[in-house]
């Protein structure tokens, strides 16, 4: 019901005042201000309005629990801040009628054209909600009762001031750090919120939930450093438990089992109710499922939402997670490697907001992470803080870390070094910028204050809070953050516009991209970042809503990208690597489509271990090679369900793609400003191995699939297979599929990416040679041209010579369904690395 009121007071507002006089009304009903454009200029509304007697448990006054006073103010706002940050203060005061008078709490609520501004109910006889660089628009601002016992007359008023946003501050040399094309780590399923963690041996588990109503979060594992990842749980879906849906949890063991592998533990959110469990002693391969709903992991208190693990030695896990009511992290143990948890053993921090994920620093026996304490409003203060554990998660005390000058946009994340020096990551909500603070490891033992339920005081010697991104980049979102390596070290990950303002808007414009900044001097006092993008171009356009799942009703920005993604580090490769969402999303559209997980891994500049890396691969290239052998079947089985011998597949093994001018098939001759040939080589096409690869995966067809960026979104030319129609070949721009994954019928919940090639191309394929050729022509390309800087996104323009694609590579898949028309759960067998490439 909420959001029906919250969409039908959005659409009154936007076709002006009609209709809205008919509530109850201020005096005078209706105001209005323009925004001053000079440092230091002020504007100003007042009026004054009574609320009459109601009851509103709900704190919000769009749910119409109680009768609403309306006053409705005009913003003249200028087509662009600039270099400005314009402050809006919405408020209400009102006297009880009587002195001892305990019976006027009211609510204050504002709506604008693009949505909830914010809500205040707090404990005074003021309310207030403030906002940063409004649009222009008209704007509804709400007054009611949470305990109204009679009619309560209350003076309203909206202050504006503009002042100068803060200056950008410069980035250290990057020393030559810099990141490869990214590669989906599941090219097809949707997973938002992806999570990534990389164990002792380097081997790079990844995961992303797809929703309750899917009951599925999807993982993978890469075994080669982020060059190819392979589908954990039973094909074709790739479920690790019947169960999960709304968050997915990771961890790797700390030391070796008894395979001599780093046992793997797995945990899937319910609807907020509880967790389905999955471990594998051996890299995934064999997952044992704890069933529906984890065997009770969550039997104690009420509700149970956003869960991270850690394993403190080889089979032991705690399981820490947000516990709805009461409202408090609370912590449980297994001891047979994530598979079933013991009852609550300890509350491990009071009412929080955001609780980052744990981590155990095996050198100091710590477990800690980094969490969160909202102000009254979104506009307030918070509290960011740490909760440590020396004996194993059993008993946990906490200290304050810093002060934030609005609520967090994302997770409070904490790392150590190899020291045991502890770094927090945080962005904040007045003017969305990321800081990082430190604490050496010989002050941890101050911090020390008992977990109860009052917040923490005590600051035990963190750093000043150091901004973190730099040059021109003004607004962030979502940090994350990992350490690791060498004392001083650290790199903070988040997602970056040069646009400034408020990104919960629908209003907002920009273009994004995921920066990566890296600190070799994080603990001086005088610490530096470089600043690097990790994306080769813009990943997502406008809005993203920070929200959480009232972003599905009172707030209408993009949350197709939901609430983090993941940097980590990997100690055999000495490389970082970035997981991150692309919803595909193109400018001026409301939200983006299916979250694909991207992965991006360092492919040069300062390693965290100490010294640098390099690949010697270029981003932009005409081809990539691939290695024999990894093209595997039956990777990942959930027992006791008996599974084939994982084997490699040679009719889906490549050993490289490539690009070359567009060439007419029929005459064998270069087309004259054409597109582009794609030649992939595979170790053996012939009809044996054809027919194996398809025995051994039940796959009733297999697709050949080069994927690549084609201005705003992913496209893909491909190679079809059956032992009915032998190969066909087609094209097709982005297309999705509804949920749980299909192609048949409307697309009325997108949940999957699907290859139905319905524009024509040429192809061909020599069995004997083992290559399938695809021809693009240029008809089909585009380009992105023009600026990204604050409020711009680049235009899409018809490709030409030496235009640019991304994340290009060759898939290999098999599909349970005998035609291209209809397309299930795909089952990935192997890929090329990640390429950008120019028009040839």
């Amino acid at each position: 019901m909420r959001s029906r009121l919250v969409c039908l007071a959005v659409l009154v507002l936007s076709i002006g005042f009609l209709a809205v006089g008919a509530a109850p009304a201020s005096s005078p009903p209706s105001g209005s201000v323009t925004v001053p454009t000079t440092v230091g200029g002020t504007a100003s509304d007042s009026w004054t309005g009574t609320i009459l007697p109601g009851t509103n448990p709900d704190s919000n006054c769009t749910s119409g629990l109680s009768p609403v006073d309306h006053h409705l103010i005009t913003i003249n706002a200028p087509a662009s801040y600039g270099t400005l940050s314009v402050q809006f203060v919405f408020s209400i005061t009102w006297t009880p009628n009587t002195p001892t008078e305990d019976t006027a709490d009211e609510i204050l609520t504002v709506v604008g054209p693009a949505g909830e501004v914010g809500s205040s109910d707090g404990g005074t006889t003021t309310e207030q909600v403030t906002a940063y660089n409004l649009p222009s628009g008209n704007y509804d601002v709400m007054a009611c009762g949470f305990i109204n016992a009679v009619a309560q007359n209350y003076s309203g008023r909206l202050d504006v001031t503009a002042a100068a946003a803060e200056p950008s501050l410069a980035s250290a040399p990057a020393q030559g750090l810099q990141f490869s094309a990214a590669i989906p780590a599941d090219n097809q399923r949707d997973e938002s919120e992806p999570l990534v963690e990389i164990d002792k041996a380097g081997n790079m588990y990844s995961c992303g939930p797809t929703g309750f109503s899917n009951a599925a979060d999807y993982a993978q594992v890469s075994t080669d450093g982020g060059d190819q990842y392979h589908l954990l749980g039973s094909p074709p879906r790739g479920q690790q438990g019947a169960g999960g849906g709304g968050d997915c949890g990771l961890a790797t063991g700390i030391f070796k089992n008894a395979q001599g592998t780093y046992q793997y533990a797995y945990t899937g959110l319910g609807p907020l109710t509880g967790f389905v469990t999955s471990t594998s002693p051996n890299n995934g391969h064999n997952l044992t499922t704890g069933g529906p709903f984890g065997n009770g992991v969550t039997d104690q208190g009420g509700g149970a939402d956003r869960q991270w693990m850690t394993f403190v030695d080889d089979h032991t896990v705690l399981l820490s997670y947000n516990q709805q009511e009461p409202r408090n992290v609370v912590v449980q143990k297994s001891t047979d490697g994530g598979l079933t948890y013991g009852p609550i053993s300890a509350i491990a921090a009071p009412n929080p907001t955001f609780p980052g994920p744990m981590r155990y620093d095996e050198a100091h026996n710590l477990v800690f992470f980094g969490w969160d304490k909202r102000g009254a409003t979104q506009a307030s203060p918070s509290s960011i803080n740490l909760s440590i554990s020396r004996d194993g998660g059993t008993t946990w005390k906490m200290c304050r870390a810093a002060t934030a000058p609005a609520a967090a946009a994302g997770f409070v994340v904490a790392d150590n070094d190899s020291a045991g020096n502890i770094y927090i990551s945080y962005a904040e909500k007045q003017d969305y910028h990321t800081y990082l603070v430190t604490l050496p490891a010989a002050s941890l033992s101050k911090c020390n204050e008992a977990v109860g339920t009052a917040q923490p005081t005590v600051n035990p010697g963190f750093s000043q809070p150091v901004q973190v991104d730099r040059n021109a980049v003004r607004t962030t979102v979502f940090p994350w953050l990992v350490a690791e390596g060498a004392p001083g070290r650290v790199a903070v990950t988040f997602y970056g516009t040069e646009s400034n303002g408020d990104p919960n808007l629908g209003t907002f414009k920009g273009s994004w991209d995921v920066y990566v900044n890296e600190s070799l001097n994080a603990l001086a006092s005088t610490a530096t970042f470089s600043q690097v993008k990790a994306t080769t171009h813009p990943f997502h356009y406008d809005s993203i809503c920070l929200n959480g799942l009232a972003c599905d009703t009172t707030s209408p920005g993009d949350r197709s990208l939901a609430d983090f993604f993941a940097i980590d580090y990997n100690t055999i490769s000495k490389k970082l690597v970035v997981v991150f969402d692309r919803g595909e999303k193109k400018p001026d559209e409301s939200a983006g489509h299916v979250a694909t997980p991207m992965s991006a891994t360092q492919t040069g500049g300062p390693s965290l271990g100490g010294g640098t890396v390099s690949n010697g691969r270029a981003v932009v290239r005409s081809s990539s090679t691939d290695p024999a052998g990894d093209a595997l079947s039956a990777y990942s089985v959930l027992l006791p369900t008996p599974a084939p011998a994982t084997k490699n597949e040679p009719a889906a093994d490549f050993s490289s793609v490539s690009i070359k001018p567009q060439v007419d098939l029929t005459t064998g001759k270069t087309v004259k400003d054409g597109g582009f040939t794609v030649e992939m080589k595979l170790q053996d096409l012939s009809a044996p191995s054809l027919s194996a690869t398809m025995a051994s995966t039940n796959s009733t067809q297999l697709l050949w699939v080069f994927r690549f960026v084609n201005g705003y979104q992913a496209a893909a030319a491909s190679a079809y297979y059956s032992s009915s129609t032998g190969f066909t070949f087609g094209y097709n721009d982005y297309a999705t599929g509804s949920a749980p994954c299909e192609s048949s019928g409307p697309v009325s919940n997108e949940k999957c990416v699907i290859y139905p090639g319905d524009k024509p191309i040429q192809g061909k394929v020599d069995q004997q040679r083992g290559t399938i050729t695809l021809v693009v022509p240029r008809s089909y390309l585009r380009a992105l041209s023009g600026p990204t800087g604050s409020g711009q996104r680049p235009a899409e323009v018809p490709a030409t010579k030496g235009a640019r694609f991304y994340d290009a590579a060759a898939w290999s898949l098999g599909n349970t369904s005998p035609t291209k028309a209809v397309q299930t759960f795909l089952y990935p067998f192997d890929n090329t690395p990640a390429m950008d490439f120019l028009l040839p």
